[in-house]
């Protein structure tokens, strides 16, 4: 999005950070809240439905990298 930005939305072709897909930015569909990662995490089932902010920060402390939470609908 920056790079097109700075070019004044000229160029709209992309490859996706996420899956090195070719796309076009008018092609992409935002349902807010939204992100572009190249891995996910899931819990199937999970004996509570909604982590709290001690464990949601525990597994980020344990993975080295800021997380995101993306809840799916099905």
């Amino acid at each position: 999005m920056d790079i097109a930005f700075a070019g004044g939305f000229k160029k709209l072709e992309v490859k996706a950070p996420c899956c090195g897909a070719n796309t076009s930015l008018n092609d992409l569909r935002y349902v807010w809240p939204a992100a572009f990662g190249r891995f996910a995490l899931e819990a199937l089932n999970p004996d509570n439905s909604d982590p709290t902010e001690e464990q949601e920060r525990e597994l980020s402390h344990r993975l080295g990298a800021p997380l995101r939470k993306i809840l799916v609908r099905l």
